[in-house]
């Protein structure tokens, strides 16, 4: 961005225009005004800039013309202000206004009318050209924005005083009160008409010494509504609280509403006047189940957001009694026991509270659910303020914990999720910045109401900056919805003209605050929003319309928001109609949990719109939803990512997700309803996860993301719980599975493989761990109804993972089934039979070179799976019954035996046990001229008789049924195999079994017909020395599994494994190795926690011994 133009524009003509016009088109970035007097550029001093008057509001016009228009697509993007008029206002000094003039135009003239005399400006931007196509692509990385931490001066929640921003704010006003006072009288004492107009104001104070007798309770009560002087005497606070004693008589009704106003009024006194108060009164004699009235109970609500009077009452058991005999009295006013519940919660969050500010263990969560309990209510709010800032023992509590010098930017999100875990030092952060905030409001209120419009300015400054950090957002919004700053922002807001900086920051803060949808159901948001008429300051007209729009539909309640629900809109959605859908799914939500009712109102209102169902309409929504977000993340060329807009549809896909949660325990799910749900919930799971890696961690978008992806998990898993159905005799949990794996190659048009791996993770989250999945002492109804009903599916999605998540998969649902169903063991089974197929494949003619290296590739990959699902740390142990089909489909191929060749020829590359391995093998009839290569390098400790002697006798015996056509090099092997056995130290090697004495006899003979007469006294000596034992049973090899594991690693360098290379070990060598393990007797099992060696011998039997 550069200077691209100054200038000082004069009107013209009496409809007050100036132009500005360009050499060249141009695509403007910024507009920058220049007060009058001010010095733009310090190259050029002799320029002054001359605006008048200091404020003004401004048309802008661009004459807009179009660079690359595009028919092809359905929405081209222009500039906001291309064409129309766009309204800025001039609030004096220098500032910059922003124009996005897109990347499709550009423009030569600029128009501008307004009731100025003259306006200095500079303009920035970019010239256009005609941009030469680009051949050739230049990756570049993306730039990554870290968020500037809040400077100390602004951080309340990381200062040791989190009043001293309030305080200094306060100092902008000339003779500024104590900010206690300030608190006192904008948030609880509310001063009158009269003391406003009052000359000692604000500094006028209750006479508690008053020897009026002629005042009753209420008189005397209300004598003290005005703020109590802080070195007032104990004596006095004394003589008024004996007054109010004595004024104490039967109980009834008007007198316990008197008494709870008093104890409300003093709890936002000093300490000593509240103490004084209830050490005078009996609380059993004034409050009893029939006194305790809606009106009483709210001002005792107030009344315990000080820490002493919530202290006095939860210690005194007869009048906690009587709340909870109101709260269970099935006769009690409803009311009533609603406001008597938030009475007892907030005397027992007190407890919580109070033990949490020094307790490293506190209940943080029943803590922050105090504070956002209290912060619904500006009495309630400034009577807890005045308590964290006056009473010194909650004082002294935060100073015991010192401000970390490395501390976090901004208290954590307690106020969205009071259930969030935090740490103490992040508890004590959360409460500094909700004194700091607070503490700022009531400077904002006071400075609002005696018309300092600097300090004002200065606030409001501050809250607009909070409002974009996050933590701060969450408390300030929270408080914000009280009645008197809310209408506040509309009377700044509606007061502009000419505009100024405070009403400028007041729209500001107040369109941010109309972004939550649960803000907007508060109903003076909704009237200050109603009351807002163009021209705005910093609203546009358009916004303006949308906030009014949201605006109506809360002010029309449940049945608006079901006509917005229920209506179609276009597609894709705008960010109006996510922002109404937004609100309208809030106001079912609050009908839903506040009107007992709830649910058959709102399943009224929707029949009378003639929906075809509530969840389903939902459903419908979430689905078009997932489909938007997906055209955001396609791997396809997409048009420029729009954060606001994946931010809305995240928010909105979370939104509509927690009702359909709230809505189906009491609306069950049809199937097809829940498979498309399912398949919406899959893509949004995928979609969060490529916006939580796209965008920055600090964004609104990323945060949106990551909250829909944990309400995607949670959803899911409530709806396959085991109580939830959908058609009679089908478990949703059935249902889900079944389209999740159906939906793994349903990408999109994102990265298919990447939104596999999304609906791995998710399939992978909603199952239950092993020890959930016996449910009263029975299978879970996952392993006894869900996994038989879907092995068809299961079986079409393991063939999709990659080795890896093949090896977790089924672990995972070994440990679930337990051998119930065998489920694990269906899986490996008929991976065997595919394994078995492809090399059988591969022993045919293949025309495409590509689809041979194709079917090698695979073969590799399911005996990788193998390895790894054997190895010890799988957790899976052997199975006999999978031991047939695994020999069958290895030892029964061509492609496999040159393999074994391959191997044989390079045993030199692996350790000695290995080598041994190989050696087995290579003892068949395919290999045996590399056999005593082999056999030489081994040293003895490698050497195991047992495997080693019946290898060799079998292959005896197979050349021994053919000895008419053995060949003299083979005889001369099998001689020098025989001679190496006898030169080794160990004499089991000179005993042969599985070979008849008679077929080695004949053996012997044909090496005498076949070998020259130098080695007759070789073979003489060999036919002696051996001997055969036929009744000795076979025993199995039984090597460790590590003799192996290079056989089935990858070298490194090799960037494409092949199966006919040195990457996969001896099939045979497989086979009769312990590395054949990784199947149990008769069904999968979790393996002991001792090693399981498992071997497979010459006929397929299997032994198991327990090292």
């Amino acid at each position: 961005m550069s200077l691209l133009h100054w200038c000082t524009l004069l009107p013209q003509g009496p409809s007050n225009l100036a132009a500005a016009r360009f050499a060249a088109p141009i695509r403007v970035s910024s507009i920058r005004v220049f007060p009058n007097g001010a010095q733009p550029f310090r190259q050029s001093p002799e320029i002054i800039a001359t605006t008048e008057p200091d404020a003004f509001y401004l048309d802008v016009f661009f004459n807009a013309q179009a660079l690359r228009p595009s028919q092809d697509s359905k929405e081209k993007q222009r500039a906001l202000n291309a064409l129309i008029p766009t309204v800025i206002a001039y609030a004096g000094g220098q500032v910059d206004f922003t124009v996005d003039m897109g990347t499709e135009y550009a423009t030569r003239l600029m128009i501008v009318k307004g009731k100025f005399e003259k306006l200095s400006m500079a303009i920035y931007g970019q010239i256009v050209s005609e941009s030469s196509p680009v051949n050739t692509y230049q990756s570049k990385p993306l730039p990554v924005f870290d968020p500037y931490p809040l400077s100390k001066a602004v951080d309340p929640s990381n200062s040791s005083d989190p009043t001293m921003l309030a305080q200094q704010l306060l100092a902008l006003i000339p003779d500024p009160p104590p900010l206690s006072l300030v608190i006192r009288l904008m948030l609880c004492l509310k001063p009158s008409d009269e003391d406003w107009d009052d000359e000692n104001f604000p500094y006028l104070y209750a006479d508690l010494e008053t020897e009026d007798e002629d005042l009753d309770l209420e008189a005397t009560i209300q004598s003290a509504s005005r703020p109590v002087r802080d070195d007032v005497s104990e004596e006095a606070l004394t003589k008024f609280a004996t007054r109010i004693a004595d004024f104490i008589g039967p109980k009834n009704n008007d007198q316990a509403l008197q008494i709870a106003k008093i104890l409300s009024i003093s709890a936002s006194q000093i300490p000593d006047m509240t103490r004084v108060l209830l050490k005078h009164l009996d609380l059993g004699t004034i409050f009893d189940e029939r006194t305790l009235e809606e009106q009483t109970v709210l001002s005792l609500l107030d009344a315990v957001s000080n820490v002493e009077v919530a202290r006095n009452f939860s210690q005194n058991e007869a009048f906690m009694t009587a709340l909870r005999a109101v709260q269970e009295n099935p006769r009690s006013d409803k009311h009533t026991q609603i406001a008597v519940r938030r009475l007892l919660a907030r005397i027992y969050g007190w407890v919580s509270f109070n033990d949490a500010l020094s307790n490293t263990l506190g209940d943080f969560a029943t803590s922050a659910h105090l504070l956002k309990d209290i912060g619904t209510d500006e009495h309630s709010i400034g009577i807890w303020l005045e308590s964290m800032t006056i009473h010194d023992d909650l004082v002294a509590k935060l100073l015991e914990n010192p401000v970390l010098p490395t501390a976090q930017s901004g208290p954590p999100p307690l106020i969205r999720n009071p259930a969030t875990p935090v740490s103490h030092d992040e508890f004590l952060v959360f409460v500094r910045g909700f004194i700091g905030i607070a503490s700022v409001l009531a400077v904002w209120a006071w400075a609002d109401s005696v018309g300092n419009d600097e300090c004002r300015e200065r606030t409001l400054a501050v809250l607009n900056l909070w409002q974009g950090t996050e933590g701060y957002r969450e408390i300030l919004n929270h408080l914000l919805l009280l009645r008197q700053f809310t209408r506040r922002l509309g009377w700044i807001a509606n007061d502009n003209d000419p505009p100024r900086k405070s009403g400028i920051l007041a729209e500001k803060v107040l369109s941010n605050l109309a972004r939550d949808p649960h803000a907007i159901l508060h109903d003076e948001l909704v009237k200050t929003i109603l009351s807002l008429e163009p021209p705005l300051s910093f609203i546009a007209e358009g916004e303006r319309l949308s906030m009014r729009k949201i605006a109506l539909v809360s002010e029309d309640g449940l049945p608006a928001a079901v006509d917005e629900l229920t209506f179609k809109s276009d597609r894709p959605f705008s960010l109006r109609r996510l922002r109404t859908l937004r609100v309208s799914l809030a106001i079912v939500e609050r009908e839903l949990l506040e009107n007992p009712q709830g649910e058959w109102r709102v399943l009224e209102t929707f029949w009378e719109e003639q929906s075809h169902g509530l969840v389903p309409s939902l459903v419908d929504i979430l689905v078009d939803i997932s489909d938007d977000l997906n055209q955001h993340f396609a791997v396809k060329s997409a048009p420029k990512m729009n954060q606001s807009v994946s931010d809305q549809l995240f928010q909105t896909a979370g939104e509509l997700m927690k009702l359909i949660g709230l809505l189906a325990p009491a609306f069950p799910l049809t199937s097809r309803t829940l498979r498309a749900l399912t398949g919406a919930v899959a893509d949004l799971f995928a979609c969060s996860d490529v916006a939580d890696m796209t965008f920055a961690q600090s964004s609104s978008a990323c945060i949106s993301a990551q909250n829909a992806r944990q309400i995607c998990l949670e959803l899911l898993r409530g709806l396959s719980g085991p109580t939830a159905h959908v058609d009679p005799g089908k478990l949703g949990a059935e249902v889900i599975l079944r389209s999740l794996l159906d939906h793994a190659t349903k990408h999109g048009g994102r990265d298919p493989a990447y939104h596999l791996l999304q609906v791995f993770n998710l399939c992978d989250h909603i199952l239950p761990d092993p020890a959930g999945t016996v449910e009263d002492g029975e299978p879970s109804h996952w392993v006894t109804s869900v996994f038989p009903s879907v092995t068809t599916e299961l079986k079409s999605f393991f063939r999709l993972l990659d080795t890896d998540n093949q090896v977790h998969l089924v672990r995972r649902l070994v440990k679930m089934d337990d051998g119930v169903t065998g489920i694990g063991e269906f899986i490996l089974m008929e991976e065997l039979k595919f394994l078995s197929e492809t090399l059988q494949t591969l022993e045919g003619p293949i025309a495409s070179p590509e689809y041979r290296l194709a079917q090698q590739y695979q073969v590799y990959l399911t005996l990788r799976f193998l390895h790894d699902l054997v190895s010890p740390t799988s957790g899976v142990s052997p199975c006999s019954d999978l031991a047939g089909p695994l020999k069958q489909c290895l030892s029964d191929s061509s492609v496999l035996t040159y393999t074994t060749q391959i191997l044989a020829k390079n045993a030199a590359a692996f350790d000695p046990y290995t080598q041994f391995s190989i050696l087995l093998d290579s003892t068949s009839p395919s290999a045996l001229d590399s056999v005593l290569d082999v056999a030489k390098r081994l040293p003895p400790t490698a050497i195991i008789a047992e495997p080693l002697r019946t290898e060799v006798g079998r292959t005896l015996d197979a050349f021994a049924d053919h000895t008419s056509t053995l060949e003299p090099e083979t005889a001369e092997d099998l001689l020098s195999i025989l001679e190496w056995l006898l030169q080794q130290d160990n004499p089991n090697l000179t005993v042969l079994y599985g070979i008849q004495l008679d077929a080695f006899t004949r053996l012997c003979d044909t090496l005498v017909a076949i070998l020259p007469p130098e080695r007759y006294d070789a073979i003489t000596v060999v036919s002696s020395k051996f001997s055969i034992d036929e009744d000795e049973m076979f025993i199995p090899p039984s090597l460790p599994l590590q003799s192996i594991e290079k056989l089935l690693s990858t070298p490194k360098g090799s960037k494409t494994p092949d199966i006919l290379g040195v990457v996969i070990s001896p099939p045979t060598a497989l086979l009769r190795s312990p590395a054949a393990t990784g199947l149990t007797k008769t069904q999968l099992r979790q393996a002991p926690s001792a090693s399981m060696h498992v071997d497979v011998g010459i006929n397929g039997h299997l032994t198991s011994t327990v090292c």
